[in-house]
């Protein structure tokens, strides 16, 4: 943590909060030194964050707690998007909502943070970044958990109270004052350049281009590689693979839509028409998908696994059989889009790849282009 953030008069600043009560927690620098150049997006509601209340009830408080914090910190503006409360890894794009392209620097919660609406807020942000081929600086802030090794920091002393006014107009939340607090004491500490500095927040700096950056990838489906003996242990655990037929699609479409993103659900939905989707079931109950022939008819994709069967090799036999349909249309070669690391892993095993750079998003959002 050597440097430190500097607010230039021609700065015009994004914060990203996942939740109402982020952006003052882990960003407060930006809404107390230069609200009039500040933009804030709270992408959820805030449902969950009390068991005690119904989720309506606890949404709207939340609400009228984050207005009264507005109203206090007058930036330059802010926008409530209102998705629900833990949702946010099955909102692939609701990031794009935001037009990145003004801004110079811009805030988000950590991308490796242990809450996962940090996370996906984190993902679905830099995708919205690279896809707008936005200039931005972005610094990624932390909330109760810190980063390993930060890069830059703000030095908080002077407005210390400022931002415990802020944290305080989130009353049910109140035990993240003294977490986070102390986390800026603890980061003042380490700032031995700046023995005046005793609380900091602290930043990541990266570079959105390379974070959830999945490549799409060509496989070469001659030099296909598969297990005859996978579908066998399967069974044996009582698992059993399913190609997917019309008076299914309903439920197969809502499975996805429900557990995954209603992104790959239409994608599915296409592949059930056009190519073929399996489903692994076990006991009536379904496990997992795999596609081939959604977006195009050599286009292998989208699949997934209920994180309580993964490790079972139940994806590995999916993007087999995936692949083997595609080989059997008369294909030589197949597109896999947008393929994260875990995967790349298991299409490594099944096929030889090339990786395609500056692929990503070759097939979204095309409505817009």
């Amino acid at each position: 943590m050597r440097e430190k953030i500097e607010f230039e008069k021609n700065d015009r600043i994004a914060v990203i909060a996942p939740h109402p009560d982020d952006e003052c927690l882990g960003a407060a620098a930006a809404l107390i030194l230069v609200p009039d150049r500040t933009d804030v997006f709270v992408l959820t509601d805030g449902s969950h964050g009390n068991p005690d209340r119904s989720i309506e009830e606890e949404a709207r408080i939340r609400r009228l707690q984050f207005e009264a914090e507005m109203e206090a910190v007058a930036p330059r503006s802010w926008e409530w998007f209102g998705l629900e409360d833990t949702t946010l890894p099955k909102q692939g794009d609701a990031a794009d909502r935001i037009d990145f392209t003004p801004y110079t620097k811009i805030f988000l919660p950590w991308h490796q943070s242990p809450h996962p609406d940090h996370r996906a807020a984190a993902l679905m942000c830099c995708r919205a970044i690279r896809r707008q081929k936005a200039q931005a600086e972005c610094y990624m802030y932390e909330i109760s958990t810190p980063f390993y090794r930060p890069t830059h920091y703000v030095d908080m002393t002077e407005f210390l109270e400022d931002k415990r006014r802020l944290i305080r107009f989130h009353g049910d939340q109140n035990v993240q004052e003294e977490i986070t607090l102390s986390l800026n004491r603890f980061r003042g500490s380490q700032l031995l350049s700046n023995p005046q500095c005793r609380y900091a927040e602290s930043y990541l700096k990266v570079d959105a281009r390379k974070i959830g950056y999945n490549p799409d990838l060509i496989a070469k489906l001659y030099t296909l590689r598969e297990d005859p003996t996978l579908e066998a242990s399967l069974a044996e655990k009582g698992i059993r693979i399913k190609r997917v037929m019309p008076p299914d699609f309903t439920r197969v479409y809502e499975f996805i839509r429900d557990n995954f993103a209603q992104s790959w659900a239409d994608e599915a939905l296409s592949a059930m028409m056009n190519g073929v989707c399996y489903v692994a079931v076990r006991d009536g109950r379904m496990l997992a998908f795999g596609c081939a022939g959604a977006l195009a008819p050599d286009y292998a994709g989208p699949g997934g696994t209920l994180p309580e069967a993964r490790g079972l090799g139940i994806n590995t036999l999916m993007v087999q059989k995936s692949f083997r349909y595609l080989k059997e249309q008369g294909f030589q070669y197949a597109i896999n889009g947008s393929v994260a690391p875990a995967e790349r892993k298991i299409v490594e095993k099944v096929v030889d790849i090339i990786a395609v750079e500056d692929s990503e998003g070759a097939y979204g959002d095309l409505l817009r282009r």
